[in-house]
């Protein structure tokens, strides 16, 4: 397995996206509410897609991918907690924007193994680096887990007009598969365990990353659109 590195340093990288989590509070006031959850719709939408190169067979093409995904679920999150997050409870709010927080982290902590591995500090053997492979795909994961748990407080609060278990429908599979994925790997010296049905996993995952997108696109609260 070989880890592949951006064009640009990947601390500029991690900053760039931080300064964005930092920004968005200020992008909420322009923005009415109805037009962020739109966006964190088409989002969530566009994230679904760069996701599914996750299953392209190619580290060249899932690694990019999969950090692409991360970024748009991370918008999708935070557009989605600006929209909703007066209808949810505080724990609701925050876990939205410390999925995203997460994310940065993991971010960070990967490029730093990254550097150290290219730099020379940092020695694996191909068994360790099979065992280490799935850590690269972790950030979707983080960020979907925050989704799930979100869903979970919009069952008792209901921020939306409708549909309100769909945040956990569309959270809840990669996390839950990503977590029995990397477990298994650890603990088998980096074999992969019934790698058809972690491919159907996704695929719900994706599918229903879209349905949920293309609900808050439509389907607005009514009493938003006519605030």
């Amino acid at each position: 397995m070989k880890l592949y590195l951006f064009k640009t340093n990947p601390l500029e990288f991690v900053t760039l996206l931080v300064q964005c989590v930092k920004k968005h509070p200020r992008k909420e006031i322009d923005m009415s509410k109805p037009e962020l959850i739109k966006w964190s719709g088409w989002a969530f939408i566009a994230g679904s897609f760069a996701f599914l190169t996750i299953l392209s067979g190619s580290d060249a093409i899932a690694f990019p991918g999969s950090i692409i995904s991360a970024i748009l679920l991370a918008a999708g999150t935070l557009n989605l907690r600006a929209g909703y997050g007066e209808n949810v409870s505080r724990f609701g709010r925050n876990i939205l924007r410390m999925g995203v927080i997460g994310m940065v982290l993991w971010y960070v902590a990967l490029a730093s193994l990254v550097i150290m591995y290219y730099s020379g500090i940092l020695h694996t053997t191909e068994a360790q680096n099979e065992r280490l492979w799935p850590v690269i795909f972790g950030g979707p994961a983080v960020v979907l887990l925050a989704l799930t748990l979100f869903g979970l407080t919009g069952l008792r609060h209901r921020p939306m007009s409708r549909l309100n278990w769909l945040p956990v429908l569309a959270g809840i599979w990669y996390p839950a598969a990503y977590s029995f994925l990397f477990g298994y790997i650890l603990a088998h010296n980096g074999e992969f365990p019934y790698w058809s049905v972690i491919k159907f996993t996704f695929v719900i995952q994706f599918l229903a990353l879209c349905l949920l997108g293309f609900i808050l696109v439509i389907d607005p609260p009514k009493e938003m659109a006519t605030a």
